[in-house]
């Protein structure tokens, strides 16, 4: 008979974390598939959880995470928010300890309201009655009383997307933050309309158009704001103990219906519109509406100040000493440019070009036991590869990953060193490339020897952002031009 053997730790951190609490067992230690290991500990009954989880790598499993959760907290909740963990980690977790800067963190959140009080470190977001607290490697977060709530403590080089990830889906899994959607669902027709939680109250849900085309005999969007009138009267007779608020655009029209409970104190969203310039002259639109709590006021959680000198303003990297890569080659610099590998990314908006649909959990109809993702039509930046267009599979010690900042970004390659003993050499480091000043930023400690070579380099993953936004302002939605001339016959998230 056939046996079920999930490749992801999923399923087995639920398993162990039931049996270690069935069994009132104070410490527990399982191997996970994928060469994942959990270690849980409670130290008194009905005491906080304390759970270690360590993820593989080629010097042995790295611990990626230590989390005090709440006795209060269901194990479900708890299974979901360590398996978050594991999704997130860095892909090489045994390597230093990072954390990304707190502004570049704010910016990519997609939940919650980001702040900072004076004379307190850390940066704070609130998500109605839940407040995380990011200071550190340390990742808190209280449901309005202490003793609730969760603590954890990142390991190895957390970047800020990973970061602002697991942020936002930790406060969702605490504040269950999808029921109020799925119940506003249940109650809708399906296909013409899309349910998404809301992005500043666990209380709330908002209903959007299915479908994000513009209709051109109706550009105003009158006919959607009709239906979201109807939808409203629907379900104001089948719930009489809901609220509704109509976010309506400058053009005067309904965009979106934003529902609440009547018994919860959910502030309402008010209207503003910012100017879309601050991504650049060069950059298409001009403004844009956005609604933001009543209770949210400006936060100081903008652009880093412009370093007074030419030094970099991210913490880059060189590795002390070359390292051998068994399977290396030397690749002259000649005239060859970067190209973006097939991946599953859209242009999105601002100065990194790169982006990736946010989705979010639900329940999947056709296995009801098990979730699947689902996307809610929002974006973030995406940390993507690239490779030297010379050959369809460039050699690996030639990859470069570029992790979005703010309008900063940082790459991270591996630069040719020499030979020994039949062994390539190579030296790896991390540069900034600076979108705003159109500028490479090479880290201090560089030997003078790969200086030119990085140099090179770093001019060529710029000229590739360059171009990757030029083509972003023809309106094109997903990457073309700058993929390799073997990958440009099909979309980069085409299986290939």
């Amino acid at each position: 008979m056939y046996e079920f053997e999930p490749a992801s730790p999923t399923y087995a951190i639920s398993d162990t974390i039931v049996e270690h609490q069935l069994r009132g067992r104070d410490r527990t230690r399982a191997d996970l598939p994928g060469g994942y290991r959990l270690t849980l500990r409670t130290r008194e009954l009905h005491g906080q959880l304390e759970a270690a989880l360590f993820a593989p790598s080629p010097t042995g499993p790295a611990r990626i995470c230590t989390a005090r959760i709440s006795a209060y907290t269901p194990p479900a909740v708890m299974s979901r928010i360590l398996d978050t963990a594991a999704r997130y980690a860095p892909a090489l977790p045994d390597a230093r300890d990072a954390h990304p800067p707190l502004q570049a963190v704010a910016r990519l959140l997609t939940t919650g309201a980001a702040f900072q009080r004076p004379g307190e470190p850390g940066l704070f977001v609130r998500f109605g009655h839940a407040e995380a607290w990011l200071e550190g490697r340390r990742l808190s977060v209280t449901l309005g009383s202490p003793g609730s709530g969760l603590s954890l403590v990142l390991g190895g080089p957390w970047d800020a997307p990973s970061t602002a990830r697991l942020t936002a889906a930790v406060l969702h899994e605490l504040t269950g933050a999808g029921q109020l959607a799925g119940e506003v669902a249940s109650l809708l027709e399906p296909g013409a309309w899309q349910v998404l939680s809301d992005q500043w109250h666990p209380d709330a849900a908002l209903i959007l158009p299915a479908t994000h085309r513009p209709d051109l005999k109706d550009p105003l969007g009158r006919r959607i704001s009709r239906a979201l009138r109807e939808v409203q009267h629907h379900l104001r007779a089948a719930r009489p103990d809901w609220d509704f608020q109509e976010l309506i655009a400058v053009e005067g029209s309904a965009v979106a219906l934003r529902v609440t409970p009547r018994d919860r104190a959910v502030p309402r969203l008010v209207r503003a519109v910012v100017s879309d310039g601050a991504h650049g002259p060069d950059e298409l639109g001009n403004t844009r509406t956005t609604f933001t709590p009543a209770d949210v006021s400006a936060l100081p959680c903008g652009d880093p100040a412009q370093p007074s000198g030419e030094g970099p303003s991210l913490d880059l990297h060189v590795a002390p000493k070359n390292e051998r890569y068994s399977y290396g080659v030397k690749l002259e610099l000649g005239n060859w440019a970067y190209v973006l590998d097939a991946q599953a990314v859209v242009y999105g908006p601002g100065w990194y070009p790169f982006h990736e649909h946010v989705t979010r959990r639900e329940k999947d109809p056709t296995a009801p036991l098990n979730d699947r993702e689902v996307p809610t039509g929002r974006t973030v930046p995406a940390r993507v590869r690239i490779s030297p267009g010379v050959e369809d599979r460039a050699w690996g010690n030639e990859y470069v990953q570029l992790t979005p900042v703010d309008h900063r970004v940082e790459a991270r390659l591996h630069l040719y060193a020499g030979r020994e003993n039949a062994c390539t050499l190579v030296r790896t480091l991390t540069l900034e490339i600076d979108l705003r000043a159109k500028r490479v930023m090479l880290p201090a400690q560089l030997p003078a020897a790969l200086r030119h070579q990085a140099e090179v380099k770093g001019r060529r993953i710029l000229d590739l952002l360059m171009a990757a936004r030029r083509e972003r302002r023809r309106g094109v939605s997903e990457p073309r031009a700058v993929l390799g001339p073997w990958q440009r016959g099909a979309p980069p998230n085409a299986d290939t």
